[in-house]
Parts: C-alpha cells; structure tokens; sequence
C-alpha cells in the first residue's frame, strides 16, 4: 500500500508538471516581405533588413539609378498597427566618399498621422557629385514596430510611398531639381 503522502506528492506534482496552457504565449515576430524582393534598374524599394520582436528595420534601396543626387517622399502606414520607432542613415550610399556635413537627412513624423517625411539629399552639386548606383544600396533604414498580430498581405501592414515623391540629378532647373523617372515599391509588415 502507497502511504497517503506519497499519493497527494504525485498528484500535487502531476498538476504543477500539467500547468495550463491558456497562459504560456509567445512574443511576437514581425517580417516585412517587399513587393519587389529583387529590384531592377531604376527602382527605389523597401526591404527588410532586420528583425527582432515586433520591430523590423525596413530599408529603403535604390538600384540602378545613375546620377543620384537626392530624394523627398514620403512613406505611408497604418498608425493604429504599426508604431514608426526611428532612423538610421548608417551604410547610406549617400554618405560614400564624402563627410556627413556634405549630406542631409531629415525624416520627420508629420503631424498628419500615419506618414513620415523623408529628405535624404547630397547638399552642394558644384562641390560635391552625384551617385551612380549599381547594385540595390541603402539610401536609409527605418524602424517600424507592430502594435498588434498583422495578417500577411493585410492592408493595416502595409508601407507605401506616398505623393508627393521625387528622385533628383542635382541639376538644378525653376522650381526645382532635374528629376529621374523611378519606380517606386513598397510592401507589407506582418506579425504571427
């Protein structure tokens, strides 16, 4: 006969190893899945470069465009589903052969929710020279965190370029810069 202690230790140890599942959950794991995963010439596109919890770092790349001064744009998103979190300009073609104080980035949150408002440009075509870019390159990263579970594919994910947008040669003419003709793409943050 099994002394009655012994009985009540199993028992106490079968419902400590049983737990209950409804509270175990795991974190979120965000992924942006570009609408052109492999860019062609004369694209300006967003993919992703990183990921960590409900964050993605998102880049945005140029490939195939010759004499790339500067950019203005603006990206689009849900604001009630994802979470803007910052910039970076590290690794940014722009800054390649030249000093920071030679480049301007300013990305800025508008108070019209759900854009942020981009300016990433070499400041002086006299002094300092447009970039010819080969390969897909980083012009800037930006961070976007989801603010809950995102269906692949679903709308509330999706990052856009918004108008107005506009890619420059340096050149200057009235009431602007020579502007080259890009395709623009965007695509879609998700979370499990």
């Amino acid at each position: 006969m099994i002394p009655r202690r012994t009985i009540l230790a199993f028992l106490l140890l079968g419902l400590v190893a049983c737990g209950d599942d409804t509270t175990t959950s795991s974190s979120p794991n965000a992924r942006f899945t570009p609408d052109t995963p492999s860019p062609g010439n004369g694209t300006i596109a967003l993919l992703q470069s990183n990921a960590s919890g409900a964050a993605v770092n998102v880049r945005i790349t140029a490939t195939g465009i010759d004499d790339f001064f500067g950019a203005a744009f603006r990206i689009t998103y849900d604001p009630d589903a994802l979470l803007f979190g910052g910039w970076d300009d590290n690794g940014s073609f722009l800054l390649d052969g030249v000093t920071a104080a030679d480049v301007l980035f300013q990305v800025d949150q508008t108070s019209i929710g759900g854009q942020v408002v981009i300016v990433a440009t070499r400041l002086d075509p006299v002094t300092v020279p447009a970039v010819d870019v080969g390969a897909t390159a980083t012009l800037l990263t930006l961070n976007f965190v989801a603010r809950r579970p995102i269906a692949a594919g679903a709308a509330d994910g999706r990052l856009d370029f918004g108008d107005p947008k506009q890619v420059c040669d340096g050149t200057v003419v009235p009431s602007g810069c020579n502007g080259i003709t890009v395709t623009w793409s965007g695509g879609g943050l998700s979370t499990n």
